[in-house]
């Protein structure tokens, strides 16, 4: 048995002559078809993974009922996972691209230490490379070529076919709307034209589709897996679910190798770049990482201020960086520290960092019995920061109480994942007046210490944000504690977009590299004088004024980082920046 063909000409069915009826039509078959073409069509973004994507490559047979018959149907499913692959809209060549550490760019990070799945490949490199431009070059091509339902004409036909069911549906309920027999048929015949009518505005922009659901996954670090189990066999059903979004939860409990794992090619080198990459067996090592799902819930943007109540690929990228190597970016403190992480993400969006930090904290705790910490997702517009809480509520179920229903939200300050309002404008001023003046929520947090880590992905929509981001960490990121001790780390990912070149370049003016200030031991001389008019390349700022120090980029400044052709929404395909910054 063959898999369904996913070329809207050749699967959609012709539709009846009449306005008025879908007969022969029956409304189950045509709600499987809208959603295997919103499917097709769901705006790419970078990191995810569809159901395909996640299935276990390892032998399986026994899942099947063992035998030659399970071995078979082993192979049937193997095929139909690599079409299904082939067809996925979400970013595939995330796990060759980004590999390695500093989100698999050409330069590695100063002083970053290296993985364990990296090591003693360096010799392998020379040998592949050869191999290795040809297979990727190949890949590239195929995946170029095995997506027919992008097509102009295809897009076209399936936007006709959606335009002509909707007509179809309304002329039916008219029809029929006050006939009392048929309530049953019409909740069917609605449910097909809300389906239809939400894909079309999808096609045609996400601002326009309305709300829906993102299942994503991301590979994490291997020793997580076992805690992973543990934690999933502890869960309970989650009340806001949709069936779609319980069966894609279910998939995860029901492997045979539970959690389950994705086989990834590693590249042969952290410092590989696009062109050497291979899909061969033979440069690359196969590793197996267990998922974790993300559910995200994506809104409409009612105006252009508005674009946190949709996911963007920063955070994707970031996160899925994260999630592999949480102790290299900051997540996980040392294992000598007695104390809980603190982390606070910026303009949080849809709050994935947030969400996917409180997940592997959680786990980590289980793992190492550590203190889980505290995570604080934060933004500015009320309409993002209640669709942020709905995102939280879908991946931490609420509390279920005698006093009724209680988010994940509402649970100790200095534990769990919060959400507050955080004006960047008025809480720099809040700070420097020693929180005398004015009220921030974010301050209920800030009272109880800095933060370890904090996070920004894709912020920087205007000429002033960068500004503002750095007056902002100053008051929150944690000062170096100690000889040896950086203080925290503050991670910024921006995408290069065409119309938004004076805001990146902004980040670059305001977060400069370490070794463009002055001296540390001049400007500590200066903090320490009774001086009234300290020099602006001599004073420190924020938290680090009385001891002069200065947030800056590590390393040689801003890196670079691209995924591969087709990933990311379409004015980020220039690629991204990453900045890594610190306290001077």
């Amino acid at each position: 048995m063959s898999s369904p063909p996913t070329i809207p000409s050749s699967l959609l069915p012709r539709l009846p002559k009449s306005q008025y009826t879908l007969h022969p039509l029956l409304p189950a078959d045509l709600l499987i078809l809208i959603a295997h073409l919103r499917t097709l069509y769901l705006p790419p973004i970078h990191g995810g993974f569809q159901a395909a994507d996640v299935l276990d490559d390892g032998d399986g047979s026994e899942h099947y009922g063992g035998g030659e018959q399970g071995k078979e149907k082993v192979i049937q499913v193997r095929k139909e996972t690599r079409e299904k692959k082939r067809e996925r809209r979400f970013s595939a060549g995330l796990v060759e691209t980004m590999g390695g550490m500093g989100l698999g760019l050409d330069v590695p990070l100063t002083a970053a230490p290296e993985h364990p799945i990296m090591e003693n490949q360096e010799a392998e490199e020379k040998e592949d490379r050869s191999e290795g431009e040809d297979a990727a070059k190949a890949y590239e091509s195929e995946q170029e070529e095995e997506k027919p339902h992008l097509d102009p004409f295809e897009r076209e036909w399936s936007e006709k076919w959606l335009n002509g069911l909707v007509r179809r549906s309304q002329g039916w309920l008219e029809e029929n709307e006050e006939v009392e027999n048929k309530v049953a048929e019409i909740k069917e015949v609605e449910a097909v034209l809300r389906d239809a009518t939400a894909v079309l505005a999808m096609m045609a922009g996400t601002s326009a589709a309305g709300s829906f659901t993102r299942h994503l996954v991301f590979p994490m670090a291997e020793y997580l897996g076992p805690a992973l189990s543990q934690v999933r066999a502890k869960l309970e059903a989650n009340p806001l679910h949709s069936p779609s979004t319980s069966t894609f939860l279910a998939s995860f409990s029901q492997s045979p190798t539970s959690p389950l794992t994705l086989t990834q090619h590693l590249p042969s080198s952290p410092t590989a770049t696009r062109s050497n990459l291979s899909v061969s067996p033979t440069s690359s090592r196969r590793t197996k990482y267990p998922l974790l799902p993300i559910l995200l819930h994506d809104a409409p943007m009612n105006d252009h201020l508005s674009v946190g109540v949709q996911t963007w690929g920063s955070a994707i990228l970031l996160g899925r960086q994260i999630s592999l190597h949480p102790a290299d970016y900051g997540l996980f403190l040392p294992p000598s520290t007695s104390r809980g992480v603190r982390v606070l993400e910026l303009g949080a969006g849809t709050g994935l960092l947030s969400i996917l930090g409180r997940k592997l904290l959680d786990l980590h705790a289980v793992a190492e019995t550590t203190h889980p910490g505290l995570v604080v997702a934060t933004d500015f517009l009320p309409s993002v920061l209640d669709n942020l809480k709905v995102c939280v509520d879908l991946n931490f179920p609420p509390a279920i109480t005698d006093s009724g229903i209680h988010s994940a939200t509402d649970i100790s300050r200095d534990t769990g994942i919060h959400v507050a309002k955080l004006d960047w404008t008025t809480f720099p001023a809040f700070m420097a007046s020693g929180q005398r003046e004015g009220d921030e929520e974010t301050a209920l947090f800030v009272k109880d210490g800095p933060f370890d880590l904090v996070l920004a992905s894709d912020c920087v929509y205007d000429e002033t944000h960068a500004r503002l981001l750095r007056e902002v960490a100053g008051w929150v990121l944690r000062l170096p504690e100690g000889e040896g001790d950086q203080g925290g780390t503050f991670h910024i990912l921006s995408p290069l977009r065409p119309t938004f070149q004076p805001e990146i370049e902004s980040i670059v003016q305001f977060f400069p590299p370490h070794s463009t200030y002055t001296p540390l031991a001049e400007r500590q001389a200066a903090a320490s004088s009774a001086s009234s008019s300290i020099p602006p390349e001599l004073r420190g700022e924020g938290l680090g004024t009385a001891r002069g120090l200065k947030l800056g980029t590590r390393g040689d400044g801003k890196r670079a980082v691209k995924g591969r052709k087709g990933e990311g929404r379409t004015d980020e395909a220039l690629g991204y920046w990453w900045w890594e910054v610190g306290w001077a």
